[in-house]
């Protein structure tokens, strides 16, 4: 039997004709046509404007200092490059211990906020009860007020507290500022799960408290990481409340410390550029890292109604 009479049956798998059509397919997608430029293109620029000033910050902290007074010439602009700014920005100053300050405070504030969001979001997404608009919306209202007038208030509230110069002081504003925005992307993927987990969980002897953390958030673990990584982030780059907040030199953190580095006279722009590079270098690895899982796992675990 030819392979033109198996194609002929009924039923027979059309292995040419497949293949026939998925090569045309791929020549298909390798062909470029001129109207692509018209969206490649502005593309490009965007992108080249956007990379330029993290490779310029990077490149300036590589620089020798001579080279960073001087008018650049670009015929020598590669000479001399090497982690002297780097060696000046550990040895001059506590910026080792800013990064741990802010790397304490961001860790422990974020692990808060996913745990809280998670409780509530839960409680928002499968229980109807009487204040429940009223509860989403005071939940909204929280994001509508400047973070900026809210700094005198908590300034005397802290002071009277001893607060102050305080890790913990520090941590409950960052929980505060992160929270309302967690607890709506958490109930958000506590929507999409179905129901009928929670009912099984219970009819196997789990509690309200084992169904959220054994049965819907190993599920929910796409919700966790964007909360994870959104709440992390916006703590480790903080510079408003650090800076009212934490006035103890010892006590600073990363964005705060930074500041300092700009004199009122000089600048040091080797030790700012690198310092900078520092302080980009956590929320980078972290987003490098987990940017795979954000995707993954959205359904896993999870069955179909």
């Amino acid at each position: 039997m030819t392979a033109q009479t198996v194609d002929a049956l009924p039923g027979a798998p059309r292995t040419r004709a497949a293949s026939t059509g998925r090569m045309r397919k791929r020549r298909d997608a390798g062909t470029r046509r001129p109207s692509d430029l018209l969206l490649l293109v502005p593309l490009f620029i965007v992108l080249a404007l956007i990379v330029f000033p993290v490779f310029w910050m990077i490149f300036t902290s590589l620089r020798p200092e001579r080279a960073l007074t001087g008018a650049l010439e670009w015929g020598t602009v590669f000479d001399g490059l090497g982690f002297d700014s780097y060696r000046r920005l550990f040895a001059g100053s506590n910026f080792g211990l800013y990064i741990v300050n802010s790397l304490v405070v961001a860790l422990v504030s974020t692990a808060i906020t996913v745990v809280i969001a998670s409780v509530a979001a839960y409680a928002l997404s499968r229980f109807r009860f009487r204040f429940r608009g009223p509860v989403l919306l005071a939940v909204v209202a929280t994001q509508l007020l400047p973070f900026v007038v809210l700094i005198t208030p908590i300034y005397l509230v802290f002071s009277q507290l001893g607060l102050l110069n305080s890790y913990v002081g520090l941590t409950v504003v960052y929980v505060a500022m992160t929270l309302p925005l967690a607890i709506y992307l958490m109930m958000g993927y506590f929507n999409t799960i179905p129901h009928g987990l929670d009912e099984a969980a219970r009819i196997d002897g789990c509690s309200t408290v084992s169904v959220i953390f054994r049965v819907i958030m190993p599920i929910a673990w796409p919700g966790i990481v964007t909360v994870t990584v959104t709440s992390f982030i916006a703590s480790w780059e903080e510079f408003l409340f650090a800076g009212v907040l934490m006035t103890d030199e010892t006590k600073k953190t990363v964005q705060v410390g930074l500041s300092g580095f700009f004199g009122e006279y000089a600048t040091d722009w080797g030790v700012v550029m690198a310092a900078s590079v520092v302080a980009a270098v956590p929320t980078i690895v972290l987003f490098t890292t987990i940017q795979k899982r954000l995707v993954a796992g959205m359904a896993a675990g999870s069955v179909k109604e």
